[in-house]
Formats: C-alpha cells, structure tokens, sequence
C-alpha cells in the first residue's frame, strides 16, 4: 500500500539519524577546528637542486573530527571536508633589489591528508580515513579532501582527532617559484560539512613560499683548448677543441657573471711565463639562451662582464673562445700552455663567488715542406758556354715548421740522364739560397749538388708560411764538360727534406 510504502521510508530516515542519549546509534559529524597553523615552505642555495628536480612539501597543518559514536554503515550523506585557494595566483612580495614580477598559479600546489593521530588505540582508524581522502590539486572552486567513512562500522570514542595534511609543490611549480627571489602566499580555505550537509565551520589559512635569493655558477663543462695542428691554423687560427665551453648558473635574483685570468702571459709545463703568449690574443663570446651576453675582444687580468641576466634556473650558457690569425705567429713553439681562467658571479647583495677552470693552447709539432718547379737550366747559345748560367726560383721552397729546422737537398743519383746519355753531377751544379724578401731563415749554405744529403740551411727558428728562394749555378768552369755531348734534355731529381735521412 502506498501509505505503509511512505511509512517505511520516513521510518529508515529517522533511525538513520536519530540521536541516543547513551550515545549510541549516534552518526559521525565533522567539524574543523582552529588548531591549523600557517604553513611555510622556504627554497634556498642548499635544497634548490633537489627541489626543482623532485618537487617540494612541507607537512605540519591538521584538522580535527569532532564526533560522537558511529554506530551504523550510512550509505547517504556522510561528513565531508571541501578546500579551495581564495585566489588563482600566489602573492608575491620581491625580495631587496629585485624588480622583476613572477605569476606562480595556485594549481602548482597539491593537498592531501596523509596521517592521524590520537591515543585511544583505534589503529584502524588511520586506513579508514585515509580510504576517504583525495589528494587535490588548488583551485579557486572548492574541490573535495574529505567525504565521510563510508561502509565504514567503527565506535569511535575520545576526543578530537588530529588529521594532519600535507602541501605538496610540483616540479615545474618549483622552478617557477625559482625564478625570482620573494615571499609567496596563498590563502586557503577549508570548509566542514555535517552528516547532514549543513557548513558546521570553516577555517583560513595562509600558505607561505619563501626563496631565497641566491646566485651560483652550477658547474663548468668541457675544459677549453684552442689547437695548433695544422698549418692552416697559423693562417686562420687555432681550432676551439672542444668548439664550447658549457656553464650552469642559476639565479633566483638579478646576476652578473664576470671573467678574467689570472696571468698576463700564459704558462707552459713547467709554470713559466711565456712573454710573448699573451692572454689578450683570446676572444670570448658567450651565448644568450636565459641571459645576455657581453662579447669580451681580450681577456685580461680585469674582470669583465661575460652574462647577465634577471634570473636562471639551471640554465646552460655556451661560451666559446677563438684566436685572431694576426696573433699565431707568437705560438711557434710546440708544448702545452695554459691560463687559470677565473669566473666570478657578482650576487645580489654585492658578494661574490668564484669558479676556475684552465684554457689550454695546443701547439702540435707541424713540419710541412713543399716546392714548386721544374727547374731549367738552358743552353741557348755560345755565350752561355763561355760565361755559365743560373736560374732564380723565387719562392722555390714552402716552410711550415713550428720549431727549429734545417734543411738539406740531394740528387736521385750521379748523373743527368737523358736521350744522348749521362753527365757526370760530380762539381756540375751549385745550388744557393737567396734573400727573396727580408732576411734569409737560418744560416745558409752554398753547397754542389750530389747524391748525398748536403744541409743549404741550418740554425733556422720556427716559421710558418715562409718561401725561401734558391738559384741553381753551372760555372763557365765547367761548361767544357758538356760539349761533345748530344743536345738535347738531361735531368735528375733532386730532394729537400727536414733532415739528413
């Protein structure tokens, strides 16, 4: 019948909500009490790196239920715990001398109740309240922590039990958070529901982010090396091995980051200054990616501003060093050589701090000699019988040679061959080197040509990209020795070489 059907029903919702004065039968209410505290995270020089790259909490706030006895299994409308942030972005407060702004929005920031306490020995309690918490990630709309124990058959006695919370920042809310030194706060609001549904309090509370402000150079990859190895480096300048240098830096504030050496000269092996390698022969040019970048045309023993910028996180800056050709002539000397190269972060506050790291200057051992020809010697007329003949090669031999050399020539064999026979080289042909241009290298030598190694120039000092001339002689002396002979074209080869082997 539809009268005993409607019965029943107002029965059920009575008995579900009825209240004993023993106290039993009696459903759970929930209520928040103001035992919640400010909370406060800080991010500083020492935790800033495991932060950014895991995330950041902070635990301490908690809630209390206030209840009676829960003697039934409800499955209706049980107690429940909304939260919201009270606005969409955090408010910022720069630090001293920090002029930029930074929006960081409440969504970075996650809730969630992770423990209970009490001393009344319900163990189970914790599991129990746990099942019926959500993690929730702020908004300006009220999102649910808590709904209730449902299906859960407790008796729950005592008094108010402590449900604490935890806030917890993401990854990439961490690195928004670093990237301007402040004081961030977000007020949130928690409200409690009844088992009836009914608001039965509410509480404020303010959260607070603080950074640090700080500046650090984070890490310096790939040691620096400019490269002689070849001759073209002399002409171009030496190659960058490895092409950059990398340097970490992050910044939570406005930073400067300065270089300069440490020496004038650069050093070789045995730390001995060398006066004619100068650390103003490099250039540096740093890359912008997160800052801006100062190109430095000499580096020197006073500081000079490489990068700046508002502020970094874990950026990587590119630097890269080069040697202007107008300066190589002073590397001719094979070894090692290095300058410490200082890298100083000016700070906000006006300290500093300061990493070194060495340039090297790699100076291989080169040894390139070439020659153009061929060389002729011709005998056209009666005169050149009676007065002999040379021939000047002008620019004859090409020396690159980047330490102390000598140089030495030899023919083939004994003899010119050609189509009529053979002529003796024995004291035919006298070979000299000329003053093509400026000084001759070395000390040169007027030698005859034989088949043995014979030195034209000894003593010289290094050069690159030096052309020596040399004039090939026969004297009237010794033109007799070709007459009688059939005409025609007679030759040998002749080798130049470093050395006497």
């Amino acid at each position: 019948m539809p009268g005993k059907s409607l019965c029943g029903l107002l029965l059920c919702l009575v008995w579900l909500f009825s209240y004993s004065e023993k106290g039993e039968g009696q459903v759970l209410s929930l209520a928040i009490k103001s035992n919640m505290q400010t909370s406060a995270l800080s991010f500083n020089q020492a935790n800033w790196e495991t932060a950014s790259l895991s995330g950041a909490n902070t635990s301490g706030d908690s809630f209390s239920f206030t209840r009676g006895v829960l003697g039934l299994i409800g499955t209706g409308v049980l107690p429940k715990v909304m939260l919201k942030a009270q606005s969409a972005n955090f408010t910022y407060t720069p630090a001293a001398n920090v002029k930029t702004t930074n929006v960081v929005t409440a969504d970075v920031l996650r809730a969630e109740i992770t423990g209970v306490t009490g001393s009344d020995g319900l163990t189970s309690l914790l599991s129990s309240i746990l099942s019926a918490s959500h993690p929730v990630t702020l908004s300006t709309t009220d999102k649910q922590l808590f709904d209730g124990l449902a299906n859960v058959a407790l008796n729950l006695f005592g008094s108010d039990r402590p449900v604490t919370l935890k806030y917890t920042v993401s990854q990439a809310g961490v690195k928004q958070f670093l990237k301007a030194a402040g004081t961030y706060t977000l007020d949130l609001l928690y409200t409690g529901y009844s088992a009836l549904g009914v608001p039965n309090g509410t509480v404020n509370v303010t959260l607070t982010i603080d950074v640090a402000p700080f500046s650090l150079i984070t890490g310096l990859q790939n040691v620096p090396r400019l490269k002689f190895s070849q001759a073209s480096d002399y002409s171009n300048g030496p190659q960058a091995n490895p092409v950059q240098q990398l340097i970490g830096i992050t910044s939570t504030v406005p930073y400067q980051i300065q270089l300069k050496t440490a020496y004038s000269n650069l050093l070789d092996q045995d730390n001995a200054s060398q006066p004619v390698m100068l650390v103003s022969h490099i250039q540096t040019q740093a890359g912008a990616m997160g800052g801006n970048a100062s190109p430095i045309p000499a580096l020197s023993t006073t500081a000079k501003p490489l990068l700046s910028g508002t502020s970094a996180l874990q950026n990587t800056e590119s630097i890269v060093y080069r040697m202007p050709a107008q300066y190589t002539g002073a590397y001719l000397r094979t070894g090692t050589y290095r300058s410490p190269l200082n890298f100083t972060v000016i700070k906000y506050d006006g300290t500093t701090e300061t990493v070194t790291t060495d340039l090297f200057v790699d100076v291989s051992p080169i040894a390139q000699l070439s020659i153009t020809g061929p060389v002729d010697l011709r005998f056209l007329n009666a005169e050149h019988y009676r007065r002999g003949i040379h021939t000047d090669m002008l620019a004859h031999l090409h020396i690159d040679k980047n330490s102390p050399y000598e140089i030495y020539a030899k023919a083939a064999g004994t003899t010119l061959d050609g189509t009529g026979g053979s002529i003796s080289l024995n004291n035919l042909i006298a070979i000299e080197p000329l003053a093509q241009s400026g000084t001759l290298p070395g000390i040169p030598h007027r030698v005859t040509l034989s088949s043995s190694y014979q030195a034209i120039i000894t003593g010289a000092e290094p050069a690159m990209n030096k052309d020596i001339a040399l004039r090939y002689i026969i004297e009237a002396a010794n033109t007799g020795r070709l007459l009688n002979k059939p005409a025609g074209m007679y030759s040998t080869t002749i080798t130049y070489s470093f050395t006497a082997q």
